[in-house]
């Protein structure tokens, strides 16, 4: 009996002094250069990138949990998977050491408001004479308030705004949304694996994400590719489905997008042959929100032709242009996605120049072709139920759009706002 009770008083010991060796090994390789210790690290080995490297930020800085233990249910206590989720942000990315006030900018942002098309769409249903009405998504997401024109936007709509939760819709639309993932993050690579540092510690060897500045067109695609679909035309890709488009006689495109629909391959923008993505001409005030709360695109835009074309360096608002560079004469611009300097054309002295055209917007006469879908309806089918992308529940009323036909051809040109320029029924 004695010897009993000696070897389980030495087996306490050794499990002690096991574990207080474990936490001063990991304590000592798992200190963050701000002096923090983070455990998460002698588990996981994922990175997100050089700017949130291992031992730089923590996980538990973004993800939560608890950093002082290596008891897996403690320390996963209280982890968010996707602390780039804007009901999350404030407390993550926004943290008074990393992007403080950031994501109060984002949440007053078109792309998370989806002000200008919720209230455009209310205004031409006639449900409100005011068509820069201050209603939001994250507002009919709390209120669950819905009309006609709203459980359209709901049901067909809903998936383009920044307060979806990524991956809570299936399919092609579970990489929309997520706060500020839906344009940061980027697939990672896999990690070589690796063994444990401290004995009985389990490795993750999953793929981390990676948060880039360096944010890539396909990521600005996921939305931007309705209406006028300016993220396909960008790329050289024209919608071609049945609809009497010139270029097969009909038939569908030779390449199918992710949700369905058929495209066919056309010249891409200049800009987009040249390498450039969006995020090289829409600043980030335009993007993320320069925290005022804006009722319409065109409010929000900054960036003018001129501003790079004509050496300028600044948009129309005067935000700075830094990858503007004007030497010898000569304007040059450094792709931010490559870092390659191009060579900036200067407007034409005769053509841009001539009096006629100085209410020519710079796309009149530069936009070769223009998507146009032509003879647009909808039906609802009151007896039949559909998905609500805001509450992801099924509720009655089924939507469907239908389309005459889509045609490319020379730019339609209209007067708007005293300025002659492209016009794209959608």
């Amino acid at each position: 009996m004695r010897h009993l009770l000696w070897s389980l008083l030495f087996l306490m010991a050794v499990a002690v002094l096991v574990k207080e060796w474990r936490f001063k090994r990991a304590e000592k390789v798992y200190t963050l250069t701000s002096g923090r210790v983070d455990m998460c690290l002698a588990c996981h080995k994922e990175t997100p990138g050089r700017a949130h490297a291992r031992g730089v930020v923590g996980c538990a800085d973004c993800h939560g949990g608890d950093p002082l233990t290596v008891e897996k249910a403690r320390a996963h206590r209280g982890v968010v998977k996707n602390p780039a989720d804007l009901r999350y942000a404030d407390r993550s990315c926004g943290r008074p050491e990393c992007h403080p006030d950031y994501p109060e900018r984002v949440k007053k942002s078109l792309m998370a408001t989806n002000r200008g098309i919720i209230s455009t769409l209310r205004y031409y249903w006639g449900e409100t004479p005011d068509f820069r009405e201050k209603i939001t998504v994250e507002e009919l997401i709390k209120t669950g308030k819905t009309s006609p024109a709203l459980d359209y936007f709901r049901k067909l709509c809903g998936t383009c705004h920044l307060w979806l939760p990524r991956g809570k819709l299936p399919g092609f639309l579970r990489e929309k949304g997520g706060g500020c993932a839906a344009c940061h993050l980027v697939p990672g690579k896999e990690p070589k694996a690796e063994k444990a540092s401290s004995p009985g510690l389990p490795v993750s060897a999953r793929a981390h994400p990676i948060l880039t500045r360096k944010i890539p067109v396909r990521n600005c695609a996921r939305c931007h590719n309705r209406s006028g679909r300016i993220a396909l035309t960008y790329q050289g890709l024209y919608e071609n489905e049945q609809y009497g488009a010139p270029i097969r006689d009909g038939t569908f495109g030779a390449e199918e997008l992710e949700d369905g629909r058929f495209v066919e391959r056309i010249p891409p923008d200049v800009h987009f042959k040249a390498g450039m993505s969006c995020v090289d001409c829409h600043t980030q005030n335009e993007t993320m929100g320069d925290g005022k709360a804006y009722a319409h695109l065109e409010e929000s835009l900054e960036i003018t032709c001129e501003a790079c074309h004509e050496g300028l360096g600044r948009t129309k608002k005067g935000t700075p242009l830094p990858n503007l560079m004007v030497k010898n004469g000569r304007i040059l611009w450094q792709a931010k996605l490559t870092g390659k300097v191009l060579p900036v054309k200067r407007p034409d002295p005769v053509a841009c120049r001539h009096p006629v055209h100085r209410r020519l917007a710079c796309w009149a006469c530069h936009d070769q072709r223009v998507p146009q879908c032509f003879g647009c309806h909808v039906r609802r089918s009151a007896g039949e139920k559909q998905l609500d992308k805001l509450s992801f529940r099924e509720t009655p009323g089924l939507w469907e759009e239908f389309r005459s036909y889509m045609r490319l051809e020379s730019p339609t040109l209209g007067l708007y706002r005293d300025e002659v320029t492209v016009l794209v029924p959608g």
